[in-house]
């Protein structure tokens, strides 16, 4: 029988222990293109209540009856169109969804799906001139309630920074919670207007629907003045660039080597990638001097006279690779 070892019983419970629950994550493109889907439709649905007028009279009179429906549609046009833009400006910086990150998203196109209702309600009650304030009131809580899961699925995604990316900074994240927060305040405020007059709260929402266009413009047209000196990314957002990183490069070439002065009275060695040191040569008997011209036996031409005596080996560092190879000026 083979002996049981402790570290195989260990290696079983390891294979054997259940594995560590994985986090349930989507990917920010499919929550986006299901949203966008949701908007498109809504939008779409606020056009099926203007219909052909019918009746007596011209048609320009029939047709300027249908201003309570004209202007409730363009309004409400605008609204999801707004609402739909903030929705795309947070999904470029989330990075990661999580079911709550979904029911909060869930909630918001569920307010933005039912907006068409009260405003076929306005329209309605605008043409016939009964309920006006009530169907007001009716339209403007729908539009301040939306915006409790609009500011919801900021709020917790901005949160310790831990669903957004690296492209906006805390500090960045802090304003546009503030400026969200914004918009269920004002729309609240037109909402109270609307106790007393439905023409003055629709007015009031043309006034902020103008407002923020004003603001989009212009935050637009700030961003053009420094348009080549940032990235495509950040000319999008508007946030500003992160200092380019500067590193140092080891891919530059050494400097040259100062090249090795000649030692007078020789010529120049030829460069040579190793050369040995040379064999020392025993010294020859002096030669008295004699009218013909000295010659280098490496070298070519003519060369200056040694001083009297025995020849000597001059030292010359090689250039290329720096050692001492000795040359000798033999004299005749």
């Amino acid at each position: 029988m083979r002996p049981f070892h402790h570290h195989e019983h260990q290696h079983d419970q390891q294979h054997d222990a259940p594995a560590a629950p994985e986090s349930f994550e989507i990917s920010t493109g499919r929550l986006e293109a299901f949203s966008d889907g949701v908007f498109a439709i809504a939008i779409t649905l606020l056009i099926l209540d203007i219909r052909v007028p019918q009746g007596d009279g011209t048609l320009l009179h029939r047709l300027a009856q249908q201003w309570p429906s004209l202007g409730a549609y363009v309004i409400s046009f605008l609204i999801i169109g707004m609402i739909w833009m903030n929705h795309h400006t947070m999904l470029f910086y989330i990075r990661r969804v999580d079911r709550p990150l979904m029911l909060f998203n869930l909630l918001l196109l569920m307010n933005v799906s039912f907006i068409p209702f009260p405003t076929h309600v306005l329209a309605e009650a605008m043409s016939t001139g009964h309920g006006e304030q009530t169907a007001a009131v009716f339209y403007g809580l729908t539009l301040t309630l939306g915006g409790i899961p609009f500011n919801a699925v900021w709020i917790y995604a901005s949160a310790g920074h831990r669903h957004l990316g690296r492209t906006i900074t805390p500090a960045q994240a802090a304003v546009m919670r503030k400026h969200f927060l914004m918009g269920p305040i004002m729309y609240l405020g037109a909402t109270v207007v609307g106790l007393a007059s439905a023409v003055a709260s629709m007015t009031i929402f043309g006034v902020l629907l103008l407002f923020y266009m004003v603001e989009v413009l212009g935050s637009t047209s700030e961003q053009q003045h420094d348009l080549h000196s940032r990235s495509p990314v950040h000319r999008m957002t508007g946030l500003a660039e992160p200092p380019a990183e500067v590193g140092t490069s080891t891919d530059q070439p050494p400097a040259p080597q100062a090249a090795a002065p000649a030692v007078p009275g020789a010529p120049t060695a030829p460069a040579v990638h190793a050369a040995p040191a040379a064999l020392p040569v025993p010294t020859a008997a002096a030669v008295p001097a004699a009218p013909a011209a000295d010659t280098a036996v490496s070298g070519a031409g003519p060369a200056a006279a040694p001083p009297p005596g025995p020849p000597e080996a001059a030292q010359q560092p090689c250039p290329t690779c720096g050692r001492t190879a000795q040359v000798l000026a033999l004299q005749r």
